[in-house]
């Protein structure tokens, strides 16, 4: 899997705007319409690359789920890994949807 903010090449911490307008330019860039007919399939692949990566950064609820189910993606301890995505992290997510 590849890492949807360095396909888009924003930061992980970029405002929706900052994500459409990124799409937008990379999808003028590398839409395989532009590419030469050497490059087409190419160009496909990346493009299917970007799509995916703003279908999942471009919806809040997506990116959310996304941030929260990669790895170190606060770049973090191990231990804080374990603590976010591990069983004391499930227990916790649990808990903190029983709590107002």
């Amino acid at each position: 899997m590849s890492d949807h903010y360095a396909v888009l090449q924003v930061s992980r911490d970029a405002e929706p705007e900052v994500i459409e307008k990124a799409y937008k330019a990379l999808s003028m860039k590398y839409h395989p319409d532009r590419a030469p007919a050497s490059e087409r399939e190419r160009a496909n692949r990346r493009m299917r690359r970007i799509n995916e990566a703003y279908a999942v950064l471009g919806d809040p609820g997506r990116r959310n789920r996304y941030d929260s189910s990669t790895p170190g993606a606060g770049g973090g301890s191990a231990w804080e890994q374990f603590m976010d995505h591990g069983l004391v992290g499930m227990f916790l997510d649990w808990y903190r949807s029983r709590t107002p």
